[in-house]
């Protein structure tokens, strides 16, 4: 029986799909819907752009997110440090991040209200996403783990594997993957 159901999402196209899925199967079965996401530390600005919903951010963190990877780079070329740290990475900042998680987390909850699930929990946790996904999947007594295939940090999974693979492999309990 399923009686909990564990959403990862990070607002990408594969993820809202898997909610999509998690929400029709907690509605069918009466399962609670954990909703997780782990902010989005380690892409840049083009897929916090996708996600983002600009009319919900105010002024100074659209503005932000317009900004903030060109004033990085010039920040580099400015101190000369550019040949030495190659392209350089622009970390989004921390109040940009948390808003568009907030976003993120929303939509998730109207796309599981509208599907008829009445029992949701919604998480925001920060670390490694394969390992707060498996961890949170143990601590709340997942029967079921469901996640897109693919999320907005498709560079890193080319090198070290993806969340979804790493996630099917460790999980002790049922894992969907989406595409």
């Amino acid at each position: 029986m399923i009686r909990t159901i564990l959403v990862a999402t990070d607002g990408s196209d594969h993820a809202k799909k898997a909610l999509t899925l998690a929400s029709d199967l907690g509605a069918k079965y009466g399962a609670k819907l954990i909703l997780l996401h782990v902010p989005l530390f380690n892409v840049g600005s083009e897929p916090l752009q996708t996600v983002a919903t600009r009319s919900g951010l105010p002024k100074k963190l659209r503005d932000l997110l317009d900004s903030y990877e060109i004033d990085f780079q010039l920040g580099v070329a400015a101190t000369g440090m550019g040949a030495a740290i190659g392209a350089g990475f622009a970390p989004p900042p921390r109040e940009l991040v948390a808003a568009i998680g907030q976003q993120i987390i929303a939509r998730a909850e109207k796309i599981t209200s509208k599907a008829g699930v009445k029992k949701v929990t919604s998480m925001i946790t920060e670390g490694d996403p394969a390992d707060v996904i498996l961890n949170t999947a143990v601590n709340c007594k997942a029967d079921m783990i469901i996640l897109g295939s693919r999320g907005l940090s498709d560079f890193k999974g080319l090198l070290f594997g993806s969340v979804s693979h790493k996630v099917s492999g460790q999980a002790d309990c049922t894992c969907v993957t989406v595409k």
